[in-house]
């Protein structure tokens, strides 16, 4: 299962408002990004809202507030569960619930997705007369053992299994009969939860699975055949396809960018609609000609950076409620051809408009398709 949660992450500083919208379980090098967009103060979180796919909808009501990288641990170890996982996972949230619990704490529910082997699982039994059913035929009602075979059907199979299942203080999933034999496992305060950058810059996957960690090691023989983008530490990069060599080499220099001029980049990419791996690594060869304002998050902050170089601090703050900084934001924006990123406004030097892959025929030399 590719992906257990879709999430909203807000960021409203200073009035201004910023939002990263992101499937869970996310990569490093993407949690790491959200984070660069959202431009969150030491020590701050996001308002995170959230939803979970159909196998999992019953949390949506019953996870307590949390952040993004604890929700993310969870969508991991989720996203690798079989079915009898699965079924561990629901049933011991269904008795936690049972026992009065409207919202569950993110660190139980991490608890809950490790603890696989603290419980029986009966996948044919659904009701309390398959559950009494189970019971009698496997030995687990002693009382039973002495009623010929004959008399069995005569027996209340639904009362049996409801007697046992309200005993054991027990639950039905979608998966089956879920009851717990020992305590839960204690891994989440053992977590490391902070996203750490990766050793590559570009993860690729053949065709066939195999997963290519970029750059390559140098000397290795590296094979032609294509390969497709899974992680990157250029995030919308991430589904592109090429050969080795070619992602390779973008690989290399990516590696080689300062972080600020790796942010400058990924705002390029993402003004230009960039869809080809060989248009990306032509791009870096263009960084030159562009000027990125990482100030400016919405039109409101082009138009106050406006104001703030026109007029003097107190006649700027005397105007600034009497004008509509929204539209003349806009207006500035488009005046100077540039494009608003997630990661901040980016503008030619030129003057001319930020162009689109499509729309523009020739960068860095080489003609886009």
């Amino acid at each position: 299962m590719d992906k257990i949660f879709h999430i909203r992450a807000l960021n409203s500083p200073n009035g201004d408002f910023r939002e990263v919208e992101l499937d869970l379980p996310a990569t490093d090098y993407q949690l790491l990004d959200a984070m660069e967009q959202l431009r969150l103060e030491n020590g701050k979180h996001p308002y995170l809202e959230f939803h979970a796919v159909e196998e999992y909808d019953y949390l949506n009501e019953r996870i307590q507030e949390t952040d993004i990288f604890p929700l993310n641990a969870l969508a991991k170890r989720l996203a690798e569960l079989d079915t009898r996982g699965m079924a561990v996972f629901e049933g011991l949230v269904c008795m936690d619930i049972q026992k009065g619990g409207e919202a569950i704490p993110i660190g139980s529910l991490i608890d809950y997705a490790y603890s696989g082997d603290c419980c029986h699982v009966v996948e044919d039994a659904v009701t309390d007369e398959e559950l009494g059913r189970f019971l009698v035929e496997n030995g687990f009602i002693p009382e039973t053992d002495a009623i010929p075979d004959a008399a069995l059907e005569l027996l209340d199979y639904a009362q049996i299994g409801k007697n046992h299942r309200e005993a054991e203080g027990s639950t039905f999933t979608g998966f089956g009969y879920v009851e717990r034999h020992s305590e839960p496992r204690q891994i989440y305060k053992t977590l490391d939860l902070t996203p750490k950058k990766p050793a590559y810059t570009i993860l690729a996957e053949t065709f066939d699975g195999n997963r290519v960690e970029f750059p390559y090691p140098a000397n290795a023989p590296m094979g032609t055949e294509p390969v497709r983008c899974v992680d990157c530490t250029a995030p919308s990069l991430i589904g592109l396809t090429a050969g080795m060599e070619t992602v390779d080499l973008l690989a290399r220099r990516l590696a080689g960018l300062e972080p600020k001029t790796l942010t400058t980049y990924k705002a390029l990419l993402e003004a230009t609609d960039c869809k080809d791996i060989l248009s990306a690594e032509a791009l870096i060869d263009s960084l030159d000609e562009y000027i990125f304002s990482p100030q400016h998050s919405s039109p409101v902050d082009v138009a106050n950076g406006e104001l703030s170089l026109i007029l003097c601090a107190p006649d700027a703050a005397t105007l600034a409620p009497h004008l509509n900084l929204y539209q003349y934001g806009q207006a500035l924006i488009e005046k100077c051809g540039g494009v608003l990123t997630p990661y901040g406004l980016i503008e030619r030097s030129d003057g001319q408009p930020v162009q689109g892959m499509e729309e523009s025929p020739q960068q860095g030399g080489m003609e886009m398709m």
